[in-house]
Formats: structure tokens, sequence, C-alpha cells
């Protein structure tokens, strides 16, 4: 079976694109439905993050009808048309595409180089694929690969601890704008996974005031809770911004929660005080008005890349890369060996027997063989046939790993001829 990666990213996709292609988890059942109907795609994962969207295919047949399919739906869902598609989204088949995921779990190709959020999203996406019952055990076993040496690489290098969060960049962006964040009202939107990690982070910065909203009273309660804040409705957001100094945001919502309006009412009396809006949600939390506010700052996801591609390189960047390199290398030859496995059983059962045959017939004829002389005449027989097969079976395994494995492997079964239900036994 064959990998294929279909991903587009915020390295060369608009943001307006990819803020068309972000999946609510509501509706991650049916594009996971959808793609697995398709008759060209046997496994399928899809990983929808604010600044990313992949879908990681496996297929038994040719990678070309599974890169149509996921092309003409990405393309649908961004309302594009599909031949624009490859100028903004990377296709990956077999190693490339094993290589780009293994990059990926590391860190190496977020936005902020190294950090650990990633990690949490890909298990949640193989997650939701096995709940839908759209993957098995190729897409399966090579995410697990993936974050196996994702824990490799942050532990034998220093790319975590060199690597923040988005959550975190904006609130040290924050901090320089602000002038410290020591004597701030913070109001955090939003009580999903990074909407906690932004509170989490501005309690650690030690604001003097923090507060909370979610459109689940509940949620917002819990996190309130759980970090010392105080608990707003959603309704209360505008009033509580009129004596605040950061609002974060991070709804999951596929429209803005905070509209300009609202924001210009708050600030008029705040008697100008300033207001810095960090808008992490995608599709944008935030109506761009806002950033035009007199006393308003609004940095949303974009301005976070830029801000980040500005900071120092991660020294340890070239360690992760040769460790994922070597990985590659290591789980593409186990693949390519599990594939010369049938092959090479089909060879060694047609071969015992053909000896067993002879065998019985030879014993047939000699009846008169003494129990003794039948038993050393099967184990000669026996031990010709694996000195016989120990040469072909390791260069088998061998050559398996090679690029031209597979004419090798053809060759085996024409000179074999294992048949295709005998490789499947």
């Amino acid at each position: 079976m064959t990998i294929v990666n279909v991903g587009l990213s915020y390295r060369i996709s608009p943001a307006e694109v990819l803020e068309k292609l972000v999946v609510p988890s509501m509706e991650l059942d049916d594009v996971l439905d959808r793609l697995h109907a398709d008759p060209a795609i046997d496994e399928v994962v899809v990983l929808s993050t604010c600044n990313r969207f992949e879908v990681y295919a496996g297929t038994k047949g040719p990678p070309e009808p599974v890169i149509r399919a996921v092309s003409d739906m990405v393309a649908a869902r961004a309302g594009i048309p599909v031949d624009e598609l490859p100028q903004m989204a990377g296709v990956r088949v077999g190693t490339p595409a094993v290589e780009h995921l293994f990059s990926v779990a590391c860190g190496l190709d977020s936005m902020a180089v190294g950090e650990d959020q990633i990690v949490a999203q890909i298990k949640a996406a193989a997650r939701a694929a096995a709940e839908a019952g759209t993957t098995g055990p190729i897409v399966t076993g090579v995410i697990d690969a993936a974050l196996r040496v994702s824990k490799r690489a942050r532990t034998e290098t220093t790319i975590s601890t060199a690597g923040i969060s988005l959550a975190r960049a904006g609130i040290e962006l924050a901090d320089a704008h602000l002038g410290g964040l020591a004597a701030s009202h913070a109001v955090v939107v939003g009580t999903g996974a990074v909407g906690k990690l932004a509170a989490r982070l501005l309690r650690e910065a030690g604001v003097q005031r923090l507060s909370v909203a979610s459109r689940s009273e509940a949620g917002a309660t819990r996190l309130a809770a759980a970090v010392h804040a105080t608990p707003l409705r959603a309704e209360d957001v505008p009033a509580a911004l009129a004596d605040a100094d950061l609002l974060i945001t991070a709804t999951g919502c596929i429209v803005p929660v905070v509209l300009a309006e609202d924001v210009r009412a708050a600030r008029e009396r705040a008697g100008g005080r300033a207001l810095f809006v960090l808008d992490l949600g995608m599709p944008p939390d935030v109506e761009p008005a806002v950033g035009q506010l007199p006393d308003v700052t609004l940095a949303d996801i974009d301005a976070l890349g830029r801000h980040l591609a500005e900071q120092a390189v991660p020294a340890d960047i070239p360690r992760v890369r040769a460790i994922v390199a070597a990985e590659v290398d290591s789980y593409v030859g186990r693949l390519h060996e599990a594939a010369a496995a049938p092959v090479i059983g089909a060879m060694h059962s047609q071969i015992t027997q053909l000896a067993e045959a002879e065998l019985l017939r030879l014993h047939d004829r000699m009846s008169s063989l003494s129990d003794e002389l039948r038993a050393e005449t099967t184990a000669t027989v026996h031990r010709i046939v694996r000195k016989f097969l120990h040469g072909p079976t390791v260069r088998a395994k061998e050559l398996s790993t090679d690029p031209e494995g597979a004419v090798y492997l053809e060759a085996l079964r024409q000179l074999f001829g294992p048949t295709p239900s005998e490789a499947k036994a």
C-alpha cells in the first residue's frame, strides 16, 4: 500500500484559503467519510490546524486517483478552481510523504519551530479517523512511527525548548507592545485547547486580572477555576473590554465573534487606554476593522508568523533533520521487507512442498528402507533445501530496501512462480 499526502500550510497557501479549509470538530466525520467513500482511498486521516490542512491517505492502487479525489474535495471546500490548487498545495507520494509527516510531528514544519502542540493535534486526528472507521494498519502505522520519531527528537535534542507555541509567541508580542503584563487586565475568549493554553500562560506571566469567556458558561467556569480567573458570559465580553489591556481569542467559530462596533463602544469608555488584540482563531475571530480603531493593535496568525520568522533559528534543527532522515530510512526499509515477506514465504513453501513430494515418491518406490534411512534421507533433502534457499532469502531481504527492489521481487515470482493466493498465505 502507498502513502499519499496532499497538504496546504502557511508556507505556500494563502491565509484566506486556509481559513476556508479549517474543519470544525462536528464536521470532521463527514469530511473523513466523503474521502473514504472514494474507491481509490483505502485509509485516510485529516490533520486540520490553524495553519495547515493535510490529508494522509493509503491506497492499494496508483496514487493519481487519490490525488485527484483529495484535490477535488479541497478545491470545492476552498471555493477555488481545482487547476489552481497545485500552486498552493504540496503533493507527496511514498517516502516523501513519510518524511513530511515525520518532520511535521517533530515541529520542523511549524510556524513556531519546535512547538509541541502539533503532537496533540496529530494524535487527535488519528483518534478521530479511528473512531470514524476510516483508517487502518498502514496510515495508523506511519502516524505511530511519526509520533515515536517526534518523541526521540524531543528527547535527544533541544528542539522542544527552542520552540514556542503560537499562543506564547503572541503573549510575548503583547508583553513587548504593552510594556509588560504584570499590571494588566487580560480577557481570553475561547476555552478549547488554545484558549486554555493562553489562559495558563497569562497566569504564569503574572497578569493582575484575568477573565475568561466561552459560548459555554460551564466551560468558562471550569477554566476560570483552574487558572484563578473571573468567568464571563459571551455577552459580557464587550463590557469587559472597557478596562482590558489584552484580548486573546481562540474560539473555533466560522464567523467573527468580536465585532468592530462592540470594541469601538468599549474603547470610547476606556479613555484612550491601549488595547492589544491577539486573534489566534482560524478562521479569524476578530473583524479586521478592529485593527483600524484608535489605540487598538490587532495581531493575527499572519502577524505572528512574521514575528516568528524574525526569531533565531533553533541550533538543533540539523540534528533533528538527521534523526528524521535516519528514521525515514528505517521505516521505509521495514515496509519493503514486509512487502518481500509474502514472496519469500511463497518461495519457501513451494520449494519445500516440492521436496516433500519427491521424498514421498522416493520412499514409496523404496519401501524396504528402514525408518533410520527414511529419517536420514528426509533430513538430507531438507538440509539441501535450506542451504539452497538461504542465499535468495538473504538477498531478497537486502534488495527489498533498494529502489529497484520491486524488480528483484518480481523476478523471484517469475522464477519460482508463487501465485497471489500463495503469497497471501
